[in-house]
């Protein structure tokens, strides 16, 4: 009997390390240290779960494989996280500093923590305001970017259970500023000094304030915890011991869950994916609603000018978009593509409930609009060209290549196929190319394609991270948020977008607002751009997991890694 369980979450998306970053930190060479001693035994009732690498380290802040939140989870605690639901909630602190609760001042600038007392680290060493300051002076002086942090500018510690947060500007994701995927409060006993955070040796071999800590490090063989004898939260961790086990070939991983040598099998794809489905010891559970959403992303400048004031000759007219959105066949392509796996979608703020006017498959009404724009078929050939079009010279064909990101593997590949193929249906001729993620989002200096305007149209995949889009969003839709040569940081509206309306809407956004006027301005949001379309949303991916039907607990969700609640895990009796 096929069983299937839809938790209600985000995704990290089925490869765990699709995230889009313009200047990406290059992974550190870990400090050498000596192996650590052989001696644990490993429990008959561990839960063991196989992972293809080591992860590179605990630290998510300078990594970015999915592996190191796995494992951090483990063993970081945070001032506050998301629920499934969507929810913050306290962990190290007592209460979720608000407004109405008196922790965030009146104009948003001064947020106040509380720690729960009696919080010890897995040495015995008492966590304090002061591993709050120690997280925060880290992440400033060693210049690993995370959001927000560069806009605090102090930090009061009135008592060792008190930290009072002073910004210089309001910060809408102050709740999980201390937390987060794998993150969260760093050990100032431990780790050493705030602005070597690179070469720390509490990335590789951290104290533990999460249910477990390390006890082996078996580098290409396994990662072994066990459970936290100081962990302040009463009966927990449930589990006697986790493991895992390095193993890089998907086949060998499924034939350990089959067997019962693994109990959880991580961001499944096809075709284990179809062939779990069927086995009666093992549940799927896939991540609803998904995070990560695959999107054409369409420069609206001219190809190789990074001028806002000079318009793309093909995709600056919104009719010219429009068309392409309304020829392509979502469902189809989910089809035959994703195997319907994927979740078709009318944009990036669809998780929000936001109801906007959705896109269908109407290839009639694509051919009118671009006829509309002055993009007709005069010779014959099934290729548009310019007569009367708005920013093309006269006679241009309509027909330029078009980008994808290449790692995600050949499933996107195909997906560009099946698009070029629609779209020419109506008459747009497109040439899909692919390029490494290191040349579609590297920095001005590096010459990253996106960044200085050196495409026409590239198809990757995104997602924010959170309930609060604000951040990501300013820097992809927020016209102030263009990168120029005078200013390449400005954000990473790559389109070129610019809709004067959206400064004043973000500018209110970044003001200590309720969550119901956030809520109302989000979708105000999500309807301009559903209209604009400076991205063409199409399908978004759950995350899929396998699981042996006695592993107990395990509830992921888009907010957090899947360990978040590990502490609950625990493994049923083997049956006889």
């Amino acid at each position: 009997m096929q069983k299937f369980l839809a938790f209600a979450a985000l995704v990290l998306f089925l490869t765990a390390c699709q995230s889009r970053a313009v200047s990406p930190i290059p992974t550190p060479t870990p400090t050498v240290l000596p192996p650590l001693a052989r001696v644990v035994d490993i429990d008959p009732d561990a839960i063991t779960i196989p992972i293809p690498i080591d992860p590179p380290s605990f630290n998510a802040y300078i990594n970015d494989t999915g592996y190191e939140e796995l494992i951090g989870e483990l063993v970081f605690g945070a001032l506050a996280e998301i629920a499934p639901d969507g929810t913050f909630y306290p962990e190290l602190a007592t209460e979720v500093p608000t407004p109405e609760n008196g922790g965030v001042s009146d104009d948003g600038l001064t947020v106040t923590w509380h720690i729960r007392p009696g919080i010890r680290w897995s040495d015995g060493e008492p966590l304090t305001a002061a591993d709050v300051v120690f997280t925060w002076q880290s992440l400033r002086q060693s210049g690993i970017y995370a959001p927000g942090f560069d806009l605090i500018t102090a930090i009061d510690t009135p008592d060792d259970l008190t930290a009072i947060v002073h910004y210089s500007e309001f910060y809408p994701n102050y709740r999980l500023q201390f937390g987060g995927e794998g993150t969260g409060i760093f050990p100032a006993h431990q780790c050493g000094d705030p602005a070597q955070m690179l070469s720390w040796d509490c990335n590789e071999n951290p104290v533990s304030a999460g249910p477990f800590v390390l006890a082996e490090w078996a580098r290409g063989e396994r990662l072994v915890f066990n459970p936290n004898p100081n962990y302040w939260v009463p009966d927990r961790p449930l589990a006697r011991q986790l493991v895992f086990t390095v193993e890089a070939d998907a086949e060998r991983r499924e034939k350990m869950l089959r067997r019962d040598e693994a109990q959880l099998d991580l961001w499944v794809e096809e075709p284990q994916l179809s062939r779990y489905e069927n086995d009666d010891g093992i549940t799927i559970a896939a991540t609803n609603p998904p995070r990560f959403v695959l999107q054409l992303v369409p420069n609206l400048s001219r190809f190789g000018t990074a001028d806002t004031t000079q318009p793309n000759p093909f995709l600056a007219d919104v009719r010219v978009r429009q068309a392409i959105r309304y020829a392509i066949n979502v469902p189809q392509l989910n089809e035959d593509v994703f195997n319907n796996r994927a979740v078709p979608v009318t944009g990036e703020l669809a998780r929000l409930g936001c109801r906007v006017e959705p896109y269908r498959f109407d290839p009639q009404k694509a051919k009118n609009l671009l006829s509309a724009a002055g993009w007709t078929d005069e010779d014959g050939d099934g290729t548009r060209e310019c007569h009367g079009c708005q920013f093309a010279e006269e006679g241009t064909p309509l027909e330029f290549d078009s980008f994808y990101y290449a790692e995600f593997g050949p499933a996107l590949a195909k997906a560009h196929r099946t698009i070029e193929k629609m779209v020419y249906d109506v008459g747009i001729n497109i040439h899909p190319k692919p390029k490494e993620g290191v040349q579609l989002w590297g920095t001005w200096d590096d010459n990253g394609i996106e960044v200085r305007g050196n495409f026409n149209l590239d198809l990757w995949d995104d997602g924010f991270f959170g309930n609060d889009p604000t951040d990501y969003l300013y820097d992809l839709y927020d016209p102030r948020a263009i990168p120029t040569q005078n200013d390449p940081l400005a954000g990473l509206n790559v389109t070129r977008y610019r809709n004067p309306a959206l400064a004043d809407l973000f500018d209110e956004l970044y003001t200590p607002i309720s969550d119901s006027r956030r809520q109302k301005l989000l979708c105000q949001l999500a309807d301009t751009l559903n209209t604009d379309l400076p991205t063409i949303s199409l399908l978004a991916f759950p995350d899929y997991y396998a699981l042996s039907n006695r592993l107990q607990g395990v509830a992921p969700h888009i907010y957090d890694t899947i360990t978040w609640n590990a502490a609950d895990w625990q493994l049923s009796p083997q049956a006889p």
